[in-house]
């Protein structure tokens, strides 16, 4: 029986409106998925430990779906499936992907890079990409807020429902998810990603102390 490993990138549990929180988390939880052996993992930190906890655990996957907020410029609330196919960096480019990554910043294409040098993934690696913005998270929240204060109400944020498009987004990326666990590389409408198609970094502050002083002998 094939064993098929699901991770949430960036996985919010709190925001109940938000697209990649509880409630695709839930529909993933009941994703029939005849013939195969689904875990799902909740990867809501940086690369490293992602990699470290692959690299810990017992357990080789034959196939592994990946589904998290990326953008590549397409309309927003966009999914889109790809399939994985890698590619050489030079060795700095990799290094710098780590150096971003020890940082604890979340991000889905360091870890593809990451995890293919230190050799975690399988054969198959599909891809499920969510078209959002970097500040959703922050904009449900003000929106929250905003309802409250007009309505004079105090509640819980983030347990308002998923509003229409957010719906949509999750019932795309669940029918997307279970052709993935079911038909891997085989699955219709994959678009090739490779390394050249990879957001560059963001824009971290590199410092290098140069010589600020120079030592001289004491006088006598």
């Amino acid at each position: 029986m094939p064993r098929v490993a699901i991770g949430l990138v960036g996985y919010y549990q709190f925001i109940r409106g938000y697209p990649l929180g509880p409630e695709l988390r839930e529909r993933l939880d009941g994703l029939a998925a005849p013939g195969c052996e689904v875990t799902i993992h909740e990867m809501n930190w940086g690369p490293i430990p992602i990699v470290q906890d692959f690299q810990a655990s017992p357990v080789r996957y034959d196939r592994v779906v990946l589904i998290g907020a990326v953008d590549r410029g397409r309309e927003a609330g966009a999914v889109t499936p790809r399939l994985w196919l890698g590619g050489a960096l030079e060795v700095m480019a990799v290094q710098n992907r780590v150096f971003e990554a020890v940082t604890g910043i979340i991000s889905l294409d360091n870890l593809l890079v990451i995890g293919a040098h230190f050799g975690i993934w399988p054969k198959e690696l599909v891809v499920i990409e969510v078209q959002l913005s970097d500040n959703s998270i922050g904009e449900l929240v003000i929106d929250e807020l905003q309802v409250n204060h007009d309505k004079g109400e105090v509640s819980i944020v983030g347990q308002y429902p998923l509003a229409p498009e957010a719906r949509k987004v999750v019932d795309d990326t669940v029918e997307l998810a279970r052709q993935a666990v079911a038909l891997g590389a085989g699955m219709p409408g994959l678009v090739p990603l490779s390394v050249e198609q990879l957001n560059p970094l963001a824009k971290v502050c590199h410092n290098q102390l140069i010589e600020d002083c120079v030592l001289r002998s004491p006088i006598n």
